[in-house]
């Protein structure tokens, strides 16, 4: 069954408006799902090339320029599937573009790095990209209600839009091989990772320190690999939207941390299947129930701004030297938005070092009851 995503709307107001459609986002999102459904009204007149499949990657890699119109004639929208795979994707695309500008070109791709790389110079002013992530709760829950009730599962099993409607064990086994199938085969067999075991080790290792600042030296001395090979795999996992970074914010108050990193996956789904605990949100059963919820938070207010084809706004967390912190905080147009996570309903308060430095900013707790609204704000 498909369930209605909220990019939905946002690409069909893009539909022939004289751009290239860029859609990234990891391995069953739902991004071809997604674009068979935005474009399902236009019928014969859609062609999908799944640039996967070796004839079309090998043609398309080619750069004959009469093969490659060829495939374009006679249709009002072309879909290049995964186009990541095809090297050179963003001449292809060019050259369509502007000998073809009829037509509607729409590329999807499940690597940032490859795709952006590869259309961002040749399709300047081009092109329209957006971000598809597994579904997010407001995308499956439509009140405060329901998404408080759904909020304990999500956390155990995330977004993926193929386990929504399975059993538990169902959800476990498809879990288990979503991390066997993407983690381990897609996302390891990227050029960058020279060695596929350190990567498994570190996936797991980030797994268990969610929520906390992240020292690259400690993990590269647990992994006994450099500091600068534990960077770039970092860096590779987070354009493969196996996680995202966020930094500390600093407005130059001199006892705030400046260089410090926090990683969440993407996906909790994924992350609990990489350590095998699917334990329902009890904080006597699992300890790590403040953490997974405050990166459902920042996770899930990332794709619905995402989702809408919004700007993203910065994205920070706050500390000083002195243990004082708060979660997360938003910076847009001059204006902070600074917000604490908890599980249960106890409020938090500001530390008076942050009132006093940033007497403009916004400062608010968010637990199960206001995560609605939290995420559509």
């Amino acid at each position: 069954m498909y369930i209605k995503r909220a990019l939905d709307e946002v690409l069909k107001k893009q539909l022939f408006q004289g751009k290239v459609i860029v859609l990234y986002g990891p391995r069953q999102a739902g991004k071809t799902t997604l674009v068979k459904e935005v474009v399902k009204d236009f019928g014969q007149d859609v062609r999908f090339i799944d640039c996967e499949l070796l004839a079309n990657n090998e043609l398309l890699t080619r750069r004959n320029t009469e093969e490659i119109f060829s495939l374009v004639r006679g249709y009002k929208i072309v879909v290049f599937d995964e186009a990541q795979t095809v090297k050179g994707i963003g001449s292809v695309l060019k050259s369509l573009f502007d000998h073809h500008p009829e037509v509607q070109y729409i590329a999807t791709g499940s690597s940032s790095f490859d795709l952006v790389n590869e259309v961002s110079e040749p399709l300047t002013g081009r092109s329209r990209e957006y971000v598809l992530y597994p579904l997010g709760l407001t995308e499956l829950t439509d009140r405060a209600f329901d998404t408080e009730n759904r909020l304990g599962d999500f956390m155990r099993f995330g977004g993926y839009p193929g386990i929504q409607d399975e059993s538990e064990e169902e959800k476990k086994t498809q879990l288990n091989a979503l991390v066997s199938q993407y983690l381990y085969k897609n996302v390891l067999s990227i050029e960058g990772f020279r060695k596929p075991e350190l990567v498994v080790s570190l996936l797991k290792l980030l797994a268990f320190q969610i929520g906390h600042e992240v020292s690259y030296r400690e993990l590269s001395q647990t992994l006994n690999a450099s500091v600068a090979t534990v960077q770039k795999y970092i860096g590779l996992l987070e354009t493969n939207y196996v996680i995202i970074r966020i930094g500390a914010y600093s407005g130059n108050g001199r006892k705030e941390v400046v260089r410090s990193k926090k990683i969440f996956f993407v996906d909790l789904g994924l992350r609990n299947a990489l350590i095998d605990n699917f334990a329902p949100m009890i904080p006597t059963a699992r300890p790590d129930v403040g953490v997974l919820f405050e990166n459902c938070m920042i996770v899930e207010r990332l794709k619905n701004v995402a989702h809408h084809g919004q700007r993203v706004p910065k994205q920070f967390f706050w500390r000083t030297v002195d243990q004082k912190e708060i979660d997360y905080l938003e910076e847009s147009e001059g204006k902070i938005k600074a917000f604490e996570f908890k599980w249960g309903n106890k409020p938090a308060q500001a530390p008076k070092s942050f009132i006093e430095h940033y007497q403009n900013a916004s400062f608010e707790t968010i637990n199960q009851k206001n995560a609605y609204l939290f995420l559509q704000q």
